[in-house]
């Protein structure tokens, strides 16, 4: 289940108050145990459940939930699921069951180890410029009729839900009056990389915010150099002859180091999640680039009005952009298609006992071959998937060669929207 998922199931089966209800029906009705509903209008038919674990609502029922005429609602399930997260719960097809609970029905979604979330999805999704994109989208809608006027209510609903949350609260005060630089301090803080573009406001395209003392700037090198060994070992598992140089040991060790320098950020682990350094900036940072993703990663009715079908989500944006005058970038395909592979890796990668394990690794790397001698857990042929999709795109979308990394120059990354090229800035 994604983001948008999980927020509708806390609209529908997390009681607003405290207490865990022993069992509810497999699609509750709106509000039978204190539910999140609109105090002017009617809920939209419930959702039917997933029935698997990592399952998702239809289409249908996700835009009509994006596209519900009623903001607050939205609002508050955001807080719900949020403090879900922070309970550490669990969503069960049965209803809500608390940390440490036994499973009601099937397990959907589990928070108890970590919030599912990393901010390294955000990060990605932000460089293809889809905030920026659709912050001038809203814009051009509400103050003239240069996109047209919409004949679908959907369309009409989205647009105000998306300024409503997100360009009018969210992650800034009088404190923190932007929630792009306050985006930028956290990307900055847990990467140490900036994003590929100023602000789009901003005739000169630049950007101040507040770049704090201390940051991950040794995390690129770390995580590049993490991937270069998983790849080898890849290649060394799929050999049958040869020198085997795979270092079970450096892989296991660099997986510790990134673990260590993701969690320094973080301030004290064993807080709820909610007290952590930067957890509600990357629940809300998941949560922006997670809403205008949605939309466009079918030719949904907004790409429809829009007139920007395409096959892929990265085409679809690019349209997108140019009709708006924010020109997406151009390698935002390869952007979008590693996100979620990403945040699975460095949130498994935080929260350890998993992928800094020996025994875990060498299966992992082994897990793609053909035929092999015993079958592997689907949980660690996904992982491979993700280490081959991670390494293939970041490749693609910075230049770096992490498949060869003698070539590789050190340094800190930026992905660079107009050359050719990404920006590599030596130290």
């Amino acid at each position: 289940m994604d983001i948008i998922d999980n927020l509708i199931y806390a609209t529908y089966v997390s009681p607003l108050q405290q207490g865990f209800p022993a069992v509810l029906p497999p699609n509750p009705q709106p509000n039978p145990l204190n539910r999140i509903v609109s105090d002017y209008l009617p809920a939209f038919p419930p959702p039917v459940m997933p029935t698997a674990a990592g399952g998702s609502y239809t289409l249908a029922e996700k835009i009509n939930f994006c596209a519900y005429n009623d903001s607050i609602v939205l609002v508050r399930s955001t807080l719900r699921h949020f403090y879900d997260i922070d309970a550490r719960s669990n969503y069960d097809t049965g209803g809500l069951t608390p940390q440490g609970g036994a499973i009601n029905g099937t397990r959907l979604v589990s928070f108890e180890a970590s919030s599912t979330y990393h901010l390294i999805y955000a990060y990605l999704l932000e460089n293809t410029r889809i905030l920026q994109i659709f912050e001038r989208l809203i814009d051009k809608y509400l103050t003239g009729e240069e996109l047209g006027i919409a004949n679908d209510n959907r369309v009409v609903t989205w647009i105000h839900n998306g300024e409503d949350l997100f360009f009018k609260n969210s992650i800034r005060s009088e404190i923190r009056r932007s929630a792009d630089s306050t985006r930028r301090n956290a990307y900055w803080r847990m990467f140490g990389m900036d994003l590929a573009f100023g602000d789009i406001n901003s005739e000169s395209n630049s950007i101040q915010y507040h770049k704090a003392k201390t940051s991950n700037q040794q995390f690129i090198v770390l995580f590049e150099k993490y991937l270069a060994e998983v790849w080898r070992g890849y290649i060394n598992a799929r050999n049958s002859s040869g020198e085997n140089t795979t270092d079970i040991n450096v892989i296991r060790d660099l997986a510790i180091q990134l673990q260590e320098l993701l969690i320094a950020r973080r301030g004290v682990f064993n807080l709820s999640y909610s007290n952590q350094n930067l957890s509600r900036e990357e629940f809300y940072s998941v949560l922006i680039t997670s809403w205008f993703t949605f939309i466009i990663s079918h030719n949904s009715v907004v790409v429809d009005f829009l007139n920007c079908h395409s096959s892929t989500i990265g085409e679809r944006l690019l349209k997108i952009g140019a009709k708006v005058g924010v020109p997406a970038h151009s390698k935002c395909q390869y952007l979008f298609e590693m996100a979620g592979a990403a945040s699975n890796i460095l949130t498994t990668v935080e929260a350890g006992g998993f992928l800094d394990n020996a025994n875990n690794i060498q299966i992992i790397l082994s897990a793609l071959n053909p035929p092999p001698a015993v079958p592997p857990p689907q949980v660690f042929i996904n992982f491979m998937q993700d280490f081959l999709t991670v390494i293939n795109n970041w490749e693609k979308a910075t230049g770096h060669n992490i498949k060869n990394p003698e070539t590789r120059l050190g340094g800190t990354l930026k992905v660079e929207q107009k050359a050719a090229r990404p920006v590599l800035t030596t130290n």
